[in-house]
């Protein structure tokens, strides 16, 4: 039987011949050059998955669909069990009554879809795999725009439907056959997507959820019902009515109105909503951009 015959590099340490031992030296690694890079689709969809993870957004948005289509058909019956005119227009309105409830609601999700991430603690994971925070931030605007717009969307057709099956007088092709009604429900829409923005910045500048959304109840509904009664309280003083023509529940109404009870232009009426807007936003922008987790 033949003896084990021992490995060259055991002999060379058994004898304490280092010289001839083998070494080790680090590993290296270098990029597969066919292999994509890091792309902003697809951290938006990447987004899109955390967000449809979370089941606050299957509450918050069935809670605005359902809230929103119950106010619209109690409105819609009461419009055609108690008013002797209506029109298309009026029920259309109308139906839209819920969705200012939709404007906290889903302004509220785009709060968590921010603070979320804060509160786990998983943003330093994001961070590590999106290093850009430009990139980052604006992936989840995206993100969080698309959600927001398709559940609006929903919600709009949702509440026409209700409202037209309790109502004659409204049909259920008017959105297309009546300009009136589609400018309704298009700025109304966009009304909802402009609010869930300013919830996203406030989101981003405080890392707090209930922060966050406090604020923006201020915003929409505090805000709206002390100008209004400092307005009642000074008599209509001239200040007081610059201040209500000023708050973002007072333009949102101007910009969703048609022409014959606008009080602003068009054009006045968006700029000032997207003022409310841009400032958390942009600022939760520069928050995110600059300070450290």
């Amino acid at each position: 039987m033949n003896p084990t015959v021992p490995h060259p590099a055991e002999s060379a340490l058994a004898s304490g011949d280092t010289a001839t031992a083998p070494t080790r030296g680090p590993r290296t690694f270098e990029p597969d050059p066919t292999l994509p890079g890091l792309s902003f689709f697809g951290v938006v969809r990447s987004e899109l998955s955390k967000l449809l993870a979370l089941r606050t957004t299957y509450w918050l948005s069935a809670i605005t669909l359902g809230l929103s289509a119950l106010i619209s058909g109690g409105v819609a019956w009461g419009f055609s069990s108690f008013s002797d005119e209506t029109s298309q227009l009026m029920l259309a309105e109308g139906a839209m009554t819920g969705l200012y409830f939709g404007l906290l609601l889903l302004g509220a999700l785009a709060v968590i879809s921010m603070t979320t991430e804060f509160t786990t603690g998983a943003i330093r994971s994001s961070l590590t795999v999106v290093p850009r925070r430009n990139l980052l931030y604006l992936a989840k605007t995206t993100a969080i725009t698309l959600l927001v717009a398709v559940v609006t969307a929903a919600v709009i057709i949702a509440c026409h439907l209700v409202a037209a099956l309790f109502s004659g007088e409204l049909e259920v092709l008017a959105p297309f056959s009546d300009s009136e009604v589609g400018y309704v429900y298009l700025t109304h829409w966009i009304s909802v997507i402009i609010t869930a923005l300013m919830g996203f910045g406030l989101g981003a500048l405080l890392r707090s959820s209930a922060g966050g959304i406090v604020v923006l109840t201020i915003f929409i509904f505090v805000v709206q019902i002390v100008v209004a009664i400092l307005y009642g309280v000074t008599q209509g003083a001239e200040w007081a009515e610059m201040l209500m023509r000023a708050e973002y529940s007072y333009l949102v109404m101007e910009f969703t109105s048609v022409d014959a009870v606008r009080d602003m232009e068009l054009w006045q009426s968006l700029l000032g909503v997207f003022a409310w807007a841009a400032v958390p936003f942009g600022l939760g922008w520069l928050t995110f951009s600059r300070r450290d987790v």
